[in-house]
C-alpha cells in the first residue's frame, strides 16, 4: 500500500492547483459525456516480467456537475501478451484484464497565453481489475484457471483538442495500480508478487452532450 498511497497523493496534489483556476463560483453545466478510447496497454513492474504489451478499448461516462469537476464511471478492456524469460518458457499465457471504477475529473482551464482550443484533464479514482489468463494458448501451464479480480486504484492525465462545442480528440496515459495476493500469483513461473501495474496510452473522442 505504499506505493498506492504515494501514487495517490501525488495526484491528488495536482489536482488541487487546479482549485486557483476551476472558477467555483461558476454555475453547473449539467451537462453528460462519454468518452471512447482505444491504443496500447504497457506492463510495469512485476506485471512487466510475466507479460507484454498488448491493446486497449475502453470508455466512458462522465457528468459534468461543474465546468472544472466531474464524476466518471470508467471501463477499460485489456489483452496483455505471453511473457517469457531469456530461456523461452512461458511464464504467462495471455492475460484478459477488465477494469470497472469510477474517478473524479478536473479540467484545468486553458492558459491565457495560448490561444489554441486545447482542454487538459486529471482523473484519480479506483475499481476492481479483473485478471484472466488465456487458458486456449498453452493448454498445459500451470496458471491456466487463473481468474482473479483486485482492488486497483488508477489516475490519468489527457490533453485534447475541443473541435467543436460537443465534440474533443485527445490523448490519455492512465496508470493502474493492482493489490494482488501473492498466494495468488505462485502460478506464474516467476517469483510470486502482490502488487501490479499497467498502463495504457490512448487515443479517443469525447462526446458532449448539451442541455
Amino acid at each position: 500500500m505504499h506505493n498506492a498511497t504515494k501514487y495517490g497523493v501525488l495526484l491528488t496534489v495536482l489536482a488541487m492547483f487546479a482549485i486557483p483556476s476551476a472558477g467555483l463560483t461558476q454555475p453547473a453545466t449539467g451537462k453528460v459525456s462519454v468518452d471512447l478510447r482505444g491504443g496500447v496497454a504497457i506492463p510495469a513492474g512485476n506485471m512487466a516480467t510475466i507479460t507484454d504489451i498488448g491493446g486497449l478499448a475502453g470508455a466512458s461516462a462522465m457528468w459534468n456537475f461543474h465546468p472544472n469537476w466531474a464524476i466518471r464511471a470508467d471501463f477499460d478492456y485489456m489483452k496483455l501478451d505471453d511473457g517469457t524469460n531469456s530461456n523461452g518458457v512461458v511464464l504467462s499465457p495471455p492475460q484478459d484484464l477488465m477494469f470497472l471504477g469510477g474517478s473524479f475529473e478536473v479540467n484545468f482551464n486553458g492558459p491565457r497565453y495560448q490561444s489554441q482550443p486545447l482542454t487538459f484533464m486529471l482523473n484519480l479514482g479506483a475499481g476492481v481489475m479483473n485478471l484472466k489468463v488465456d487458458e486456449t494458448f498453452d493448454p498445459g501451464h500451470q496458471a491456466n484457471g487463473f481468474d482473479q479480480t483486485y482492488l486497483t486504484f488508477q489516475g490519468g492525465a489527457k490533453i485534447g483538442y475541443q473541435l467543436n462545442p460537443w465534440l474533443n480528440l485527445f490523448v490519455n496515459g492512465t496508470g493502474y495500480f493492482m493489490i494482488m495476493d501473492s498466494n495468488d500469483t505462485l502460478v506464474f513461473l516467476n517469483p510470486s508478487f502482490d502488487t501490479g501495474w499497467v498502463i495504457p496510452v490512448t487515443a479517443g473522442v469525447r462526446l458532449t452532450f448539451l442541455r
